[in-house]
């Protein structure tokens, strides 16, 4: 297995496509320091899975994504694929048939990152599981970047036994072992949920045996109970039918009465229509003489009304005379008037209208002289803002290029300023005889930081442990108060609520009914029922809502309502006559089978009422089974706002005890807070103190050889800023050149623009004045043409007026003519008096004729009224019998009802009750008295009231249950089983563990015994475990280098430790070698000898490992089959360039 190609995009200074071929089994990275050779490294821990920002070099992941250059926009996404070729076959399963093998990751600005393998989208463990055992992954051996051979050789026991592990091939063991240890605990945490639940089931199975045996001997009593219904329904049906018989027989005695006075009103109405038809005959001729009569009186009448109206006629004329003269002259002199005014409105109309005119063409000319100026104006601007759009131009070059003159002086300055520095430094040394001396004192020093730091990282620990256990305490009590608070809210809600329904009905009046109330705990439903319309009335006298209550007193029983109700009013009035039965758990519709309150009932006067617990109502013979809610009535409301008060006053007391304890809680979690915080500063402060030390004494170490090779990147150096001096020198001339060349022609657009923006100045300036004169006889043409149109509408009414005085004088004249035609009233007056009287005398001979035809009509009327008299009395006996009958027909109703209700419970006994019961019933009951019955039927009833709630479903439940309990033990008896495999499979684990671990061990001793001395040219070097125990005991490192036996692994110079981790990097190799191995400058502490040696091992190991290198080193170039070659000619922006390996060895050579 060998990794062909890395392509990159997006990928911190990789923003273009970029591939790279791994065509040999040596590749070698070189390119100048900042280039981005070590992305190359991050890019593949990346894509196997890394999840760790700060293990890539940044601070969020999202640092992995180009973030833009001087140049470049930023990308939008990172995206890095790996290509194997699998031609072993050495990933398994599935892979293996695969000879090529591509994984690949993106991740977007939106944080959203996605895996692939072989182009089909997969999970970040799918990755991470087919390199198990391979030796590769996020940090695997296989990868070792600066900084890391550090991390290698410094690591804990513990983690640097993770190395190891991935060597054995046993973590894919250890992931195995993990998974399983997980069902081992799901398991356990079942066992105990069914524990839980087979206790559980015992319980219910215990209860619903006890209510199985209850529900048996209630089913025994209910069928005693059908049997004697049975008995008891049979003989009450008998009874009802022998009752409705009887009756039958007596309505059809009635019916014969009925009848005989049925035939007598018969009579008595043929009289009356035979009387009533003469009466009709008499009615005729009276009519027809009245109607005779009428022209007569209508002769009289018509001559009266004429009278009149010749009378009025006359007066009228009189006062239309007067009125006609008066008008006329006032007519007359309206017409002279308003002709002279039309006269002299119609001259100031023509003269408005002739100046109007004039007027209107001058205001035309000076628009059209506007609109020619403003075509001028706009053509000015549009030139005035092209040269201004082209100095804004020219503007922009010349400021780009001033910036990038200033660029080009301040690299030349630095340049020179780097050659100068670097000339200095040549002539330094930055090694001396004493640093040996300030080396040891620098180790002893960090020994005793080492041991601070350990010690304030165990305090640390324990405060923050006590700091969550104390942030999870205030989050609980955070949470109650949460709780308690809507709580309290809720309640508060309801408070208000109740308080809106009984304080609404109280507004109107003072000190209601309930107030003065105090009802004994149940009865309050009672009580809502009889006093509804009481309880909310004023109990002082008012008009519209009160009840003002007798003084009489009166002494309650206990079977009264009363008894059970303290009050300091007088309430005998009220309840005197009300009285109680408790019906607690009895059916509503079988309340009137119980005898006792059936004895109750019987002593019951007509206005005496029986109220139940529930609030049912009966009378004598009523009922009323409408109940409401027990919280709907107003003592029911009252009762709950005293509750809901009380629980608040209660909650309100916790609410400030827990408001108390957070407070203490906050303070403790604040001083503990600051106690950890102070505590991380000085670990911080010590951290940095370690690290300044460590950086100090690898500087001391690696400065001699260090020394050599920063001369020879001086001189390096030196040639290239040479070379990039005279670059430079040559853009600074050009730049200057063209800066030049851009000044002029901007100031001459620049004269060229202030002209043109002076002429546009004159021009507006023309145009605005233009502009205002024409507005101004604009709005004086408006005025005058407001005016010639108020002159129009008055001209327009004068004419209408004149008009209208004309045609007035023209009617009053013609009916002051027509009125002089008119004949003389006196002689239409005296006429009409002689016509009536003649009329008078004919109506009083025709009336005289009619006196005999009267008479006889009243006396057929009168016998009428007797005949309808005798005919209401025969109808009043009628009626009698009627309601007689009706009464027959109620109670033969009540029986039919009370029939069909003995029915219905018949019928629906007969659907319940067995033909064996109805065989028990008869042949036990048959012959029993019905008050017998009903006597043993309420004893049956009391022994099942008694009983009190039945669970019928509980024998059947019971079997249920039984079954399950059964099958949960099977249950738990099979995980038992399981649990014992899985601990089994834990052990098997564990063995193979230790068995490879320790293999892997000795083998990687061995190596690394062996590689050691050939790297260092002698000394020794040998592996320890911290523990007996194979399955959890960490690895140190002992390494001795040539005439040195440091105390320590950290004790080593930079080289050595370099030298060590390799050492024991190829140990592992060795022994289960990884696809390729990529090392980043790990040469880089060490000297040409170390080099040398280091470079023939890589060299002897690449028969089995692809080696991908990161160096500056040139003796490790001249091991690399090919070199690629990294370069930043674009700043921030990372290429690839081709590397000759025969360049570079000439470049070496020189």
């Amino acid at each position: 297995m060998r990794l062909s190609k890395v392509k990159l995009s997006g990928f911190k200074s990789f923003v273009d496509q970029t591939t790279f071929v791994l065509t040999g089994k040596l590749n070698g990275i070189v390119g100048p320091n900042g280039c981005g050779k070590s992305n190359i490294i991050d890019a593949v821990r990346w894509v196997m899975g890394e999840s760790s920002a700060k293990q890539l070099r940044g601070e969020s992941m999202s640092d992995v994504i180009f973030n833009g250059s001087e140049r470049r926009k930023a990308a939008g996404m990172a995206s890095i694929e790996l290509i194997f070729e699998n031609d072993e076959g050495r990933l398994g399963g599935k892979w293996a048939e695969y000879r090529e093998i591509s994984v690949r990751r993106t991740l977007d600005r939106d944080g959203k990152s996605q895996y692939f393998l072989n182009g089909t989208r997969c999970r970040r463990r799918d990755i991470t599981d087919i390199f198990l055992g391979t030796g590769l992954g996020p940090r695997s051996y296989a990868i070792i970047e600066q900084g890391m051979i550090s991390r290698i050789v410094e690591s804990k026991p513990e983690d640097l036994r993770s190395f190891f592990e991935e060597a054995a091939n046993i973590s894919k063991y250890k992931e195995r072992r993990h998974e399983t240890e997980l069902r081992i605990e799901h398991t356990r945490t079942n066992l105990e949920r069914l524990s839980d639940i087979r206790v559980e089931l015992g319980k219910q199975l215990s209860r619903l045996e006890r209510q199985a045996a209850t529900a048996r001997r209630y089913q025994l009593l209910k069928r005693e109970e059908r049997t004697l219904c049975y008995a008891e329904l049979h003989q009450q049906k008998t009874g009802v039918e022998t009752a409705m018989q009887a009756l039958i027989d007596q309505h059809d005695s009635e019916h014969s009465s009925f009848q005989e006075m049925v035939e007598n009103l018969n009579a008595v109405t043929t009289a009356l229509f035979d009387q009533k038809k003469q009466f009709e005959a008499l009615e005729k001729v009276v009519e027809q003489k009245n109607q005779e009569l009428y022209p007569y009186k209508q002769s009289v009448d018509h001559l009266d009304h004429e009278l009149i109206r010749i009378r009025a006629l006359e007066k009228r004329d009189l006062e239309s005379q007067a009125e006609w003269q008066e008008n006329g002259l006032r007519l007359e002199e309206e017409f002279k008037t308003s002709s002279t005014e039309l006269a002299t409105l119609q001259t100031s109309f023509e003269e408005a209208a002739f100046i109007l005119e004039s007027e209107a063409d001058l205001i035309w000319q000076s628009e059209e002289t506007l609109t020619n100026q403003k075509n001028a104006l706009e053509t000015v601007q549009h030139e005035y803002t092209q040269i201004r759009d082209a100095l804004k131009t020219i503007e922009q070059k010349l400021e780009l290029n001033r910036h990038s003159l200033k660029f080009q002086e301040e690299k030349a300055a630095n340049v020179i300023e780097e050659r100068a520095r670097l000339m200095a430094t040549t002539k330094e040394s930055t090694f001396t005889p004493e640093a040996d001396s300030e080396t040891m004192l620098l180790e002893e020093t960090m020994i005793l930081k080492t041991s601070e730091i350990e010690l304030l990282q165990q305090e640390i620990q324990t405060k923050e442990a006590s700091h969550i256990t104390l942030k999870r305490e205030l989050q609980a009590l955070e949470l109650e108060q949460r709780k308690l608070s809507a709580s309290r809210n809720q309640l508060a809600g309801e408070v208000s609520m109740l308080e809106k329904m009984v304080v609404s009905e109280e507004k109107a009046g003072k000190a209601p009914l309930f107030e003065h109330l105090k009802v004994k705990a149940g009865w309050n439903s009672a009580v809502d029922t009889i006093l509804r319309q009481q309880l909310l009335m004023d109990t002082e006298k008012r008009v519209g809502k009160s009840y003002i209550l007798g003084t009489q007193s009166f002494t309650f029983t206990a079977e009264h309502l009363g008894a059970y109700i303290e009050s300091d009013l007088a309430l005998g009035s009220l309840l005197s006559h009300i009285y109680i039965y408790d019906d607690a758990g009895i059916d509503p519709l079988a309340i009137e089978k119980q005898s006792a309150f059936m004895a109750l009932r019987d002593k019951l006067a007509l206005h005496e009422v029986i109220v139940t617990k529930s609030g049912l109502l009966f009378g004598p013979d009523w009922a009323i089974y409408s109940t409401e809610d027990a919280n709907f009535g107003i003592l029911a409301r009252q009762r709950s706002l005293e509750n809901a008060l009380a629980e608040i006053a209660e909650i309100d007391g916790r609410l400030e005890l827990l408001d108390e304890t957070l407070y203490e809680k906050d303070e403790t979690l604040k001083s503990l807070q600051l106690t950890i915080e102070t505590a991380q500063k000085t670990l911080q402060k010590l951290s940095r103190e370690q690290f300044d030390l460590e950086k100090k004494l690898s500087l001391l170490m690696q400065a001699k050889s260090h020394h050599e090779k920063e001369q020879h990147r001086i001189e390096s150096r030196l040639v290239e800023i040479a070379k990039e001096e005279a670059i430079t020198q040559t853009l600074l001339a050009e730049l200057k050149s063209e800066i030049e060349t851009q000044e002029i022609g901007f100031i001459t657009e620049s004269e060229r623009y202030e002209a043109i923006q002076e002429h546009y100045e004159a021009l507006k300036i023309a145009y605005d004045a233009d502009k205002k004169n024409l507005d101004h006889q604009r709005n004086l043409h408006l005025e005058k043409k407001r005016h010639q149109d108020a002159l129009e509408r008055s001209l327009v009414q004068v004419r209408e007026r004149k008009l209208r005085a004309e045609s007035e004088l023209t009617i009053l004249r013609q009916r002051m003519e027509n009125q002089q035609d008119k004949t003389n009233y006196a002689e239409q007056i005296q006429a009409a008096e002689e016509a009536k009287m003649i009329a008078e005398e004919n109506l009083i001979q025709f009336e005289s004729g009619l006196i005999d035809i009267r008479a006889e009509y009243d006396a057929a009327k009168e016998a009428i009224t007797q005949l309808e008299a005798k005919k209401v009395e025969h109808e009043a006996l009628l009626g009698g019998q009627k309601d007689k009958m009706m009464q027959f027909s109620i109670r033969e109703a009540e029986l039919k009802t009370k029939r069909e209700m003995f029915l219905e419970k018949w019928e629906a006994l007969l659907i319940e009750i067995s033909d064996e019961e109805i065989e028990e019933a008869v042949k036990n009951h048959a012959e029993k008295a019905i008050t017998e019955l009903e006597t043993e039927l309420e004893v049956k009833r009391e022994a099942i009231q008694k009983i009190g709630a039945v669970n019928l479903v509980a024998i059947t439940e019971a079997e249920e249950l039984r079954e399950r309990k059964e099958y949960l033990d099977t249950e738990n008896d099979d995980l038992e089983e399981a649990l014992r495999m899985l601990e089994k499979a834990i052990n098997e684990i564990d063995d193979e563990t230790r068995t490879r671990f320790m293999e892997t061990f000795n083998a990687v001793n061995e190596d690394f015994s062996r590689l050691f001395p050939r790297l260092f040219g002698g000394g020794k070097a040998y592996l320890k475990m911290t523990e007996d125990d194979a399955l959890t005991s960490g690895i140190n490192i002992i390494a001795h280098p040539p005439g040195k036996k440091p105390g320590t692994i950290h004790l080593l110079s930079g080289g050595e430790k370099a030298l060590t981790a390799m050492a024991l990097v190829f140990g592992i190799f060795n022994l289960n070698p990884a696809p390729f191995c990529m090392l980043d400058e790990v040469d880089a502490p060490l000297d040409e000898a170390n080099v040398r040696r280091l470079g023939e091992l890589i060299d002897e190991m690449s028969e089995k490992v692809q080696f991908i290198f990161i160096t500056h080193n040139k003796a490790t170039m001249t091991i690399s089959d090919s070199l690629i070659g990294v370069t930043m000619a674009e700043p921030g922006v990372s290429r690839l360039v081709s590397v000759s390996l025969k360049d570079a060895m000439e470049f070496i050579d020189e």
